[in-house]
C-alpha cells in the first residue's frame, strides 16, 4: 500500500466495531493485571494511578490498530509489503513506539517511587528508565510485530474474500442485466405476432415504436442505479407498444408520487411488475383488465405497486424470468433489506417490491 491508501484503510478499521471490542476487551484485562501488581500504597500517587488506568488502553489500541500497519506500507500498489521489508518495517516502527510509550508512562509515575517489585524486578533493584525501557523493547518488539503480522495477514485475507465476493456479484449482475432485455424484446416480439395478420400498418408503427423502446431498455439497463423518473419514462414506452396490441382493453391509471422520481434505484424494478400483470392478468382475459401503477412512501420506507384485474393470480412468485431475475436483483442490491411480494386481494392482484432503506449494497 502506499500512504494514502494505507491512511484510509486505518481510518476504515477504526469505524470498525469488532477491532475496538478486541481492544477494549485487551485494556480491562491488562488494568487489572496493573491493578495486581502495582502495591495500594502507590495508586495512591495520581500519577501511578493515571499511568494504571491510562497505560493498558493506549498499549491495546497500539497493538490493535498501529502494529499492522508497518506490514501493509509497500510503497506500491501491492497489498502488503514482503516479508523482509515489513519485517524491518515493524521492528523499527515498534521500537519508537515503544520508546513513545515508556516515556509517556515514566513522566506519569516519577512522582510515584514506583517499586521494583511491580515490574517483575528483584526486590531492592534500582528502577531506571534505561531498565524500564529494556525491558518492554525485549519483550514488546517481537510481540508486537507478531500481533501486528497476525493482524494484517488476517485483513487482507478478508479484503480478498470480500474482492472476490464482489466480483462473483458483478458477475451476476452483469447476467442478470443481460438476461433481461433479450427477455422483454422476445416477448413483445410474440405479443405483436398476432397484431400483424390483424392490423398491418399498427404493427408496423408497433415496430418503430419497439425499435425506440429496446433502445432505451439497452440506455436504462447499462447502469448500476437509475432514477425512478427514468424507470417511469421506460414503462410508459413499453405500456405504449402494448397499448397497439391491445387496444381498449388495456387501461392503465398511475399513483405515482413525482417527488420521488430523483430516487435511485437499480434498473427494472417496475417494468417486470408491469409486464407480468400485463401477460399472466390482462391479455389473457377476454376482457382485458384495469392496472395502476404506484410509488409511494411510508414508514417501512418506500413501496412499487403494480395492481391488476383480469385473470386471477395463478403463477407462482419466482416461476417467471422477470420475476426471478427481479428477485435476484433485489437480493444482489440491497440484501435483506428488499423484499418482493406477490398476492391476491380480492379480485385484484398486487405486485409490491417494498425497500426499506434507499440505500443499495453496490
Amino acid at each position: 500500500m502506499r500512504l494514502a491508501p494505507l491512511q484510509q484503510h486505518f481510518h476504515a478499521r477504526l469505524r470498525r466495531r469488532v477491532p475496538w471490542i478486541v481492544v477494549l476487551v485487551f485494556a480491562v484485562v491488562f488494568t487489572g493485571f496493573q491493578f495486581l501488581l502495582v502495591p495500594a500504597n502507590q495508586l495512591r500517587q495520581s500519577g501511578a494511578l493515571l499511568n494504571t488506568l491510562v497505560m493498558p488502553f493506549v498499549i491495546s489500541f497500539c497493538y490493535g490498530f498501529l502494529s499492522p500497519l508497518p506490514w501493509r506500507w509497500s510503497g506500491d500498489d501491492r497489498a502488503r509489503a514482503p516479508f523482509w521489508r515489513g519485517l524491518a518495517q515493524a521492528l523499527l516502527f515498534n521500537t519508537l513506539i515503544i520508546l513513545l510509550l515508556v516515556s509517556v508512562s515514566w513522566l506519569m509515575v516519577r512522582n510515584a517511587s514506583l517499586k521494583a517489585e511491580a515490574l517483575g524486578l528483584g526486590q531492592g533493584a534500582k528502577v531506571t528508565f534505561k531498565t524500564v525501557l529494556s525491558m518492554n523493547l525485549l519483550g514488546g518488539v517481537p510481540i508486537m510485530s507478531i500481533v501486528g503480522a497476525i493482524i494484517a495477514f488476517s485483513v487482507i485475507t478478508e479484503e480478498e474474500k470480500l474482492a472476490a465476493e464482489a466480483k462473483l456479484e458483478e458477475a451476476q449482475w452483469v447476467l442478470l442485466r443481460g438476461q433481461l432485455s433479450p427477455h422483454v424484446l422476445f416477448n413483445s416480439l410474440n405479443g405483436l405476432a398476432e397484431l400483424v395478420r390483424q392490423d398491418p400498418e399498427a404493427a408496423e408503427q408497433a415496430l418503430l415504436d419497439l425499435s425506440e423502446l429496446y433502445r432505451a431498455l439497452l440506455r436504462h439497463g447499462d447502469r448500476p442505479t437509475a432514477p425512478l423518473g427514468d424507470e417511469r419514462a421506460l414503462v410508459q414506452r413499453f405500456l405504449a407498444v402494448e397499448g397497439l396490441r391491445m387496444g381498449e382493453r388495456l387501461k392503465v391509471s398511475w399513483g405515482w408520487d413525482s417527488g420521488l422520481d430523483a430516487v435511485e434505484a437499480p434498473p427494472f424494478l417496475l417494468q417486470p411488475l408491469v409486464e407480468n400483470a400485463l401477460k399472466h392478468g390482462i391479455a389473457p382475459h377476454p376482457a382485458g383488465g384495469e392496472m395502476t401503477i404506484k410509488l409511494l412512501r411510508d414508514k417501512a420506507g418506500l413501496r412499487l405497486q403494480v395492481v391488476n384485474t383480469g385473470r386471477g393470480l395463478g403463477l407462482v412468485p419466482g416461476q417467471g424470468v422477470g420475476l426471478r431475475n427481479l428477485e435476484a436483483r433485489l437480493k444482489l442490491a440491497y440484501g435483506s433489506g428488499a423484499s418482493f411480494h406477490l398476492r391476491s386481494e380480492g379480485a385484484t392482484t398486487v405486485a409490491e417490491v417494498a425497500l426499506e432503506g434507499l440505500e443499495t449494497r453496490r
